[in-house]
């Protein structure tokens, strides 16, 4: 299935506002380059989720574009390590972001915005399609990050967060909303 009917698939069971949001995370560069332009300034990657969601953008940033400490280190753009919140392991050279409906890119997690009776819905679709429950890790510190990004990526698992406070500041995440991160593996299953 390509980017566009997963995201066609997914807009209409969860019936959501924004768009679903396509993640690369890319070992270097040139592969970047090859597929996204660069993110022209510096912002939070919640905030760079939130674009791509909302004005349908697409760029790849690198350690120099994102300017907040802890998404540097959950997504492994930085040396250091930490035992606090999940993390990809570094160096990592990029990661790309793009509304999922215009992806040129196979993503490796898949943002959702949603309301919590849209969350049931997905959860629902794991009991149904997969089998199983769907289990979510947070703890509300670096949630668009390392809960909804780099959990995803490292463990091979969806996950489900509240969002933090700087992801509810510096992006546009409704007090309303929750954030989900898919697999690429679990959308196609359970959006089939």
């Amino acid at each position: 299935m390509d980017c566009k009917e997963l995201s066609e698939k997914i807009r209409e069971f969860v019936q959501m506002e924004k768009e679903p949001v396509a993640i690369k995370i890319y070992d270097n560069e040139e592969d970047a380059k090859d597929e996204l332009p660069k993110y022209d300034g510096q912002a939070k990657h919640c905030q760079l989720v939130s674009d791509a969601s909302t004005k349908k953008e697409s760029y790849y940033a690198t350690v120099n574009e994102i300017n907040c400490p802890n998404g540097q280190l959950a997504l492994g753009l930085t040396e250091k390590t930490i035992d606090v919140v999940p993390q990809i392991p570094p160096v990592k050279a990029a990661v790309g972001y793009a509304p999922l409906c215009d992806a040129e890119f196979t993503p490796d997690v898949i943002i959702i915005y949603a309301m919590p009776s849209q969350a049931f819905k997905v959860a629902q679709l794991f009991k149904t399609k997969l089998k199983t429950r769907f289990e979510a890790n947070f703890n509300g510190t670096a949630s668009l990050c390392a809960d909804a990004v780099s959990y995803p990526f490292i463990s091979g698992k969806s996950n489900m967060t509240l969002g933090c406070m700087g992801s509810r500041k510096f992006s546009d995440i409704k007090d309303e909303e929750m954030v989900i991160g898919l697999t690429l593996s679990d959308a196609e299953c359970i959006f089939q």
